[in-house]
């Protein structure tokens, strides 16, 4: 970041000291909210959600059965 961002960040948090919250958020301070992009992340994510789906129709053939 160059002094020049820097100063205009620093000038405008302190404009906006005790007016309220702001309705934006610098770019240099905001966070990717976005899926994860690493394989071995996705790949246990999907484990997960195949060991939920064999889970709930087990318990639905269950549920099944008992009727």
């Amino acid at each position: 970041m160059t002094e020049g961002v820097a100063e205009v960040i620093v000038k405008d948090v302190h404009s906006g000291i005790g007016k309220g919250l702001t309705s934006e958020v610098p770019l240099a301070f905001q966070t990717a909210a976005r899926a994860p992009t690493d394989p071995a992340s996705r790949n246990r994510t999907r484990k997960a959600l195949v060991v939920f789906a064999l889970l709930g129709a087990a318990g639905l053939a269950v549920l099944w059965l008992m009727v």
